[in-house]
Order: C-alpha cells, then sequence, then structure tokens
C-alpha cells in the first residue's frame, strides 16, 4: 500500500498530536493523494515531549527525564489525509475553495500574516484519523522502490528495476513510502 512519510518540525507536529491543528500547508505535495500519511518529527530543538497523555515541548531537557519521553528523530503518528485543496489568494487575503482566511488560519495554526506571505500558491492537506503510536517507529521500519538500471549486455536494452530500499535519512519535506496492509 502506498503512503506518505512526512517530516515535520516538533512545534508544528505538537498541534497536530493535540487536536488543535487540522490542516498541514505545503507548498508541494500530490493533489491527487489519498491514504496514510506518517508524521517523522525532525530531530531540532525543540524536544517534543509527552506526559500525562498530552505532547509538550520544551528546549530544556532534564536529565532525569526517563528514555522514551522525547520523540524527536522518530515516525510518532499517523493521519488520513481525504482532501487537498489549493490556497488562492482573493483582495490580498489567503484561502480556498471551502475555507476562509480566518478558517484557514485558525485549522492551520498558521497566523493570518503568514497566510498572506509564506503559504500562498500552496496545498492545504486536511487530515483527520490521528493514530498516535504507543512506540514510536524508526525510519528503518519503513519501506521505498529506488529504480536501478539494469544493463543485461549487448543482445537486449537496458531497463529499470525497482528495488525495495530501506529508508535510512528522513525526507526534506515529504517521500512516497510503501507499508504491509493491516490485517484486521
Amino acid at each position: 500500500m502506498k503512503a506518505i512519510l512526512m517530516s515535520i518540525r516538533p512545534q508544528h507536529l505538537v498541534n497536530i498530536l493535540n487536536g488543535k491543528k487540522t490542516i498541514e500547508l505545503r507548498k508541494r505535495f500530490p493533489s491527487d493523494f489519498r491514504g496514510w500519511v506518517y508524521l517523522y518529527c525532525t530531530k531540532a530543538k525543540p524536544y517534543l515531549c509527552r506526559f500525562f497523555g498530552r505532547y509538550f515541548i520544551t528546549d530544556y531537557l532534564d536529565p532525569e527525564v526517563k528514555d522514551g519521553l522525547v520523540k524527536n528523530g522518530l515516525v510518532v503518528a499517523r493521519v488520513w489525509v481525504y482532501n487537498i485543496e489549493e490556497t488562492i489568494t482573493i483582495n490580498w487575503d489567503t484561502q480556498t475553495q471551502t475555507l476562509s482566511e480566518f478558517e484557514l488560519s485558525v485549522r492551520s495554526c498558521v497566523s493570518i500574516k503568514d497566510l498572506n506571505n509564506d503559504f500562498v500558491d500552496s496545498k492545504a492537506i486536511d487530515i483527520s484519523k490521528l493514530e498516535i503510536f504507543d512506540k514510536p517507529k524508526e525510519l528503518g521500519e519503513f519501506y521505498y522502490y529506488k529504480k536501478r538500471l539494469i544493463d543485461c549486455g549487448m543482445d537486449c536494452p537496458p531497463y529499470f528495476d525497482e528495488v525495495k530500499t530501506q529508508v535510512r535519512k528522513a525526507p526534506q519535506s515529504w517521500q512516497y513510502i510503501y507499508i504491509e496492509e493491516e490485517k484486521l
């Protein structure tokens, strides 16, 4: 099953995990994609932590904090993407066909000023079905298919083959991955 692995900074991911952010804005994202998006928490500060079921970010880590609380550098959740809209600018206001500037700002946790400056001509990814993993996943648990050129000699033309490759490095923004369908 085709899915997407998306890198998100901790300060934005905390809003998704706490249910405050229901729209992710991206300059580039496939418009026709419908399915699971796995959320990778980047390694940069601030640190994403979980305490009593709530997520928060902090710049300082107490040495007494037990292992497992910090989620940076891990895939912590997945969301279902069912609707993707283009943002448009009307009279200096950035909005979508169905969401006003104010609604887009509230649901994406982005100020109206930043919407109008940084997110013109971007995609509004409507997220739902948030599933937070009890045990965050490592990047190595995911795979993608990489094309490689096969040259079989003088008698046949070269062709491309796809090789199942383990994800070793976080994507800059997002990348396609393939997951096995879960058995119910």
